[in-house]
């Protein structure tokens, strides 16, 4: 059984009735839910990173120059994918709101995919399908560790969220540096950096999808579409990084 704190608390009035107070009540969440919730996760996220793989692999190997048939600047995707996103995390998924969660995040995904989609005729198709694989490996071998190892050999959650906003706030500057400079090392240092963010993430969000941390804001049910598109975002920078080095390297 996993406890997770939401929101009831129960206590006693005269005759035996309980009522609700105020305070965290424990979520009890019996094991086929949570394996039934860890699975439709994986599998969701999965499936969102096959369809952007498959459609990035297309462009790569037709060297389709998007830009050409959709002349709009490729970072005004990335902003209407982070309102999506925005929108997305505010909104908790009950039954009548699930399929706009999931509409949302098919929204996000088509976006971060057309995104990038405007740089695929710049990579070989060798070297995507290679980045893929070694993106989508060290993704599944950082969720293993996340979800298996124990709770002592990982990070706490106040030191990932420290180490998270180091690594954010560096990450800004260099990437205005690249903006200004053009130099490729500051690019490249940004990669590091997105993947040593997501080297800290990806555990964090395994333990959260399987049920390893006490106290979460909901707890699992109707988190699924926002655990998928996190695991769907940390495979596409961690692809984008990998992308990066093979740039830098070539």
């Amino acid at each position: 059984m996993n406890n997770r704190n939401r929101g009831w608390g129960r206590t006693g009035r005269p005759g035996g009735e309980p009522v609700p107070e105020e305070g965290p009540e424990v979520l009890v969440i019996n094991e086929r839910e949570l394996r039934a919730f860890i699975f439709r996760v994986y599998l969701s996220s999965v499936v969102l990173c096959l369809l952007s793989s498959i459609s990035w692999i297309i462009l790569s190997a037709l060297t389709v120059r998007v830009y050409k048939a959709i002349p709009v600047p490729p970072y005004v995707w990335v902003i209407l994918a982070f309102i999506l996103l925005s929108v997305q995390g505010c909104i908790r998924q009950t039954p009548a709101l699930t399929l706009l969660c999931w509409g949302l995040m098919l929204g996000s995904v088509f976006l971060v995919t057309l995104f990038g989609a405007y740089y695929m005729h710049l990579v070989r198709i060798s070297v995507l399908l290679i980045a893929i694989l070694v993106a989508g490996s060290l993704l599944a071998l950082l969720h293993l560790y996340g979800a298996k190892s124990p709770e002592v050999l990982l990070p706490n959650i106040i030191c990932t969220c420290c180490i998270f906003l180091l690594l954010a706030v560096t990450m800004i500057v260099l990437m205005i540096l690249f903006l200004v400079i053009r130099d490729m090392r500051y690019l490249l240092a940004v990669a590091i950096i997105y993947v040593i963010i997501i080297a800290f993430m990806a555990p964090f969000q395994a333990r959260y999808v399987c049920g390893r941390l006490q106290q979460v804001p909901y707890g699992p049910y109707g988190e699924t579409a926002d655990c998928a598109t996190d695991i769907h975002l940390e495979f596409c920078l961690l692809l984008a990084s990998m992308l990066v080095f093979a740039q830098y390297n070539s």
